[in-house]
C-alpha cells in the first residue's frame, strides 16, 4: 500500500510546490517591483533632445508577446498624462535585434504613441548600452526568431552634472501610478 501511495504523494507535493512558486511571489514581491537609485551615466542617445526625463525600454520591433503589451500599456497611459508632462518626459525604445531597416524601431515605437522614439543601435553601441543598464538578451532557446530579454522600464533624468538612472520598474503590469508619481517628483527637483 505504501509503495502505491508514495508516487501519489510525490505528485501532490510537486503540484503544491509549483502552485506556491506561482502564487507566493505576488504577495512578497509587491514592494520589490521598483528599484530607486542614483546611477550616473553618459550615453549620447539618452536625453539628447528636449526631454529632461525619459523612460527607457529595451526590446525588439515585432516582439508580440513581451514588448507589444508593455508598450501598448505605456502608450495608453502616456496619452492620459498632462501635456506639460509629455513635453518634459519622453520614451525611448532601444531595439536589441539590430534590424535590417534603421527605421523599423522608430516605426514600431510610434505605433504605440506618436511621441515615442525607437532607436536603432549597431552591435558595438548596443553592447555599451546594455552593459550600462544591465540588460540581458539572447536568442530564445525555444524559437530562434525570438529574443529573450530583460523587460524592465527605466526612468532617467538629466541633471546639472549629467544624466542619472533614478528608477527601475521590474514587474509587469507596471505600476503606472507610481511611475507618474516618480516623474512628478523628478520634475519638482
Amino acid at each position: 500500500m505504501r509503495k502505491k501511495l508514495l508516487p501519489l504523494l510525490l505528485i501532490l507535493l510537486v503540484i503544491t510546490v509549483s502552485a506556491l512558486v506561482v502564487i507566493l511571489p505576488t504577495f512578497f514581491t509587491k514592494g520589490l517591483s521598483r528599484v530607486e537609485l542614483r546611477q550616473d551615466f553618459e550615453l549620447d542617445l539618452i536625453l539628447d533632445k528636449k526631454s529632461d526625463i525619459e523612460l527607457i525600454f529595451f526590446g525588439y520591433a515585432g516582439c508580440i508577446n513581451v514588448c507589444t503589451p508593455r508598450l501598448e500599456s505605456l502608450g495608453k497611459w502616456y496619452a492620459t498624462v498632462p501635456k506639460e508632462t509629455q513635453n518634459r518626459v519622453g520614451l525611448k525604445f532601444l531595439d536589441l535585434s539590430i534590424p535590417e531597416s534603421r527605421d523599423l524601431p522608430d516605426d514600431f515605437a510610434k505605433a504605440f504613441h506618436e511621441k515615442f522614439e525607437g532607436i536603432f543601435l549597431d552591435k558595438d553601441v548596443l553592447r555599451v548600452y546594455t552593459k550600462v543598464f544591465s540588460v540581458y538578451f539572447a536568442t530564445s532557446m525555444l524559437d530562434s526568431t525570438e529574443i529573450d530579454h530583460t523587460t524592465h522600464l527605466y526612468l532617467v533624468k538629466k541633471g546639472k552634472d549629467g544624466k542619472q538612472l533614478r528608477f527601475i520598474y521590474t514587474a509587469f503590469p507596471y505600476d503606472l501610478k507610481q511611475v507618474e508619481s516618480d516623474i512628478q517628483e523628478l520634475m519638482n527637483e
